[in-house]
C-alpha cells in the first residue's frame, strides 16, 4: 500500500510538471538562430527543459512573454541563486526568457 501510495504521488507530480511546461512556448528556428548571435552554444529547447525543472520546484512557471529582457535579468538574478542553479544553465535560461520576452519584437511578426 504505501508503495502505491508513493507511485500514485509520483504520477501526480508528474502530470502537473507536465501541464506546467507544456504552457510555456517551444523554440523553433528563428528563435533558435537569434539565441545563437546572442550567446554561443545556447540550444532554447534546452534552456527551455532546465527552466521548467528548475523553476516549477518552487512555484508556478511564469510565461516568458510576460516580462520584458530587462525585466526577467532582473527576476532570474533574484532566484537563480535560490535555485542552486551553475552559471551555464542560468545563461541557458535567462537566454530562453529572453527570447520570448514581451518586448523581444525582432522575432514577432
Amino acid at each position: 500500500m504505501k508503495n502505491f501510495a508513493k507511485l500514485l504521488l509520483s504520477l501526480l507530480l508528474g502530470s502537473a510538471l507536465y501541464s506546467c511546461a507544456s504552457s510555456i512556448p517551444t523554440a523553433d528556428s528563428i528563435h533558435e538562430q537569434w539565441a545563437q548571435k546572442r550567446w554561443r552554444d545556447i540550444h532554447l529547447s534546452e534552456a527551455r527543459k532546465i527552466y521548467a525543472d528548475n523553476c516549477s520546484g518552487c512555484h508556478s512557471l511564469h510565461s516568458p512573454m510576460e516580462h520584458t529582457q530587462k525585466e526577467w535579468s532582473i527576476l532570474f538574478a533574484e532566484m537563480a541563486g535560490k535555485a542552486h542553479m551553475n552559471t551555464r544553465d542560468s545563461i541557458s535560461v535567462i537566454a530562453y526568457l529572453e527570447s520570448f520576452s514581451k518586448d523581444n519584437t525582432t522575432l514577432r511578426d
